[in-house]
């Protein structure tokens, strides 16, 4: 799997162009000796490791190990799982080999406070945190869906592609190192009923995009925040379109693909992401301890 770390250093400042975007760190800056609580992060559907670069590099200026996946079969180059099980059922799986090979690794792993780990999800990626904090979502809740919101599109992609197995014997998994989870306009919302959330004992911190285009209210995160057995922080970013929350980019970059990096009349994403890579500071200060 193919992943982005960003962590404290004691190394000059400056900058690092990868691919299409200007990421606020040294690359291969040496790292600070001490212990830090990790962030993992999960991206949407067809996204990369990447398109959450600015909460990684905030994160790390404030003291934690960042570190983002990009999740296989579930990403812009190949997103050929989409609506199988080695989406639905992989993803956690990632997470995990992911928390493994941060641990193990010999740089990192030293420098990681394993009694300390969070994680931050958007869309897909807040699906993925909620199955990883204990989560077992209940497959048979898309029919009600259907027939509720019969004209989604994701949905009859998903219909499209066939419920067969891709890999056998592939089974949801979670992960109890996790303690924490700051979760972005949550995808599949609704195949979360209270009986699926009953196990979460963690703190979580739930986002919506009030104008959502991708995802149909309350589907989604406001179910998500009804079933929870304990009610997390919520917030509604009002008037922001779906994307919001993947981070600021350039104007070439925009141009490109202007559907996921746009935004309604009167939102300002660079001022939202200012505010909201902050409160997911501070979120995880407060749910994990001070860095």
């Amino acid at each position: 799997m193919s992943v982005f770390v960003a962590y404290p250093s004691s190394g000059p400042g400056g900058t690092a162009q990868i691919g299409p975007y200007t990421i606020e760190g040294a690359r291969g800056a040496p790292p600070v000796a001490g212990r830090f609580p990790l962030i993992v992060i999960s991206h949407g559907t067809g996204g990369s490791q990447l398109g959450h670069h600015d909460s990684l590099t905030a994160l790390a200026r404030a003291g934690f190990v960042a570190v983002a996946v990009e999740h296989p079969r579930d990403n812009y180059r190949d997103d050929s799982g989409f609506g199988t099980d080695l989406q639905l059922i992989g993803r956690p799986h990632h997470i995990v080999a992911l928390i493994d090979g941060v641990l193990t690794d010999p740089t990192l792993g030293p420098t990681i406070d394993r009694a300390r780990i969070g994680m931050a999800g958007f869309s897909a990626g807040g699906y993925t945190a909620l199955v990883v904090i204990g989560g077992r979502p209940n497959f048979a809740l898309r029919a009600e869906y259907r027939q509720a919101v019969p004209d989604d599109p994701l949905m009859a992609r998903a219909a499209a592609v066939g419920s067969a197995l891709r890999k056998s014997g592939l089974e949801l998994v979670g992960d109890p190192r996790v303690r924490a989870a700051f979760i972005m306009a949550p995808a599949l919302g609704f195949l979360f009923d209270q009986a699926a959330l009953a196990e979460l004992r963690v703190p979580v911190r739930l986002y919506r995009a009030g104008a959502d285009e991708v995802l149909r209210h309350p589907w989604h995160a406001e179910r998500v925040r009804q079933m929870l057995p304990t009610p997390p922080e919520y917030e509604v970013i009002e008037g922001a379109g779906h994307y919001v929350f993947l981070a600021p980019c350039s104007e070439a970059l925009m141009d490109a693909v202007p559907e996921i990096r746009r935004d309604p009349p009167g939102i300002d994403r660079a001022a939202i992401h200012a505010r909201l890579n902050a409160e997911m500071v501070d979120f995880f200060r407060r749910a994990l301890g001070q860095p």
